[in-house]
Formats: C-alpha cells, structure tokens, sequence
C-alpha cells in the first residue's frame, strides 16, 4: 500500500470513530432540554407580581390578612 492509501484509510477509521462518538451530542441535548425547561418554568411561575407566583403570593397575604384580623385585640 503506498502512503496515500494509508492516509485515506486512517481518516476513514478516525472518521468512524469521530461519529461514533456520541458523549458531546447528549451533553448538548441535557443543555438544550435544561434551557427548555427553565424558560417554561419562568414563563409559568412568572414574577411576584404575576403569574403563579403572584397568585400564590396574593393568596397568602389574605390568609394572613384574615388571621390578623381575628386575633388581634380591638
């Protein structure tokens, strides 16, 4: 075999190799599932003045509000 044949059949077995290879390719896929996830939990929870956070923050603060007003003397 003279060198160019060998040089071709190295790059086809380094090539094989290359696209077997599969670790970066999830890694990639986890972060872009990560970025997914974290821009929906954004757009759900969304700030403490909306969204589920602010509902939840407006729904403790009349429970408090309605305990306040019980107990304290008048």
């Amino acid at each position: 075999m003279n060198s160019l044949t060998k040089l071709y059949v190295a790059a086809q077995v380094r090539l094989a190799q290359f696209s077997k290879n599969e670790k970066g390719v999830t890694a990639i896929e986890y972060a872009l599932i990560g970025v997914a996830m974290a821009t929906l939990l954004a757009f759900v929870l969304g700030d403490q003045d909306s969204g589920y956070l602010g509902a939840l923050k407006e729904t403790f603060t009349k429970i408090t509000d309605a305990i306040q007003s019980v107990t304290i003397d008048k």
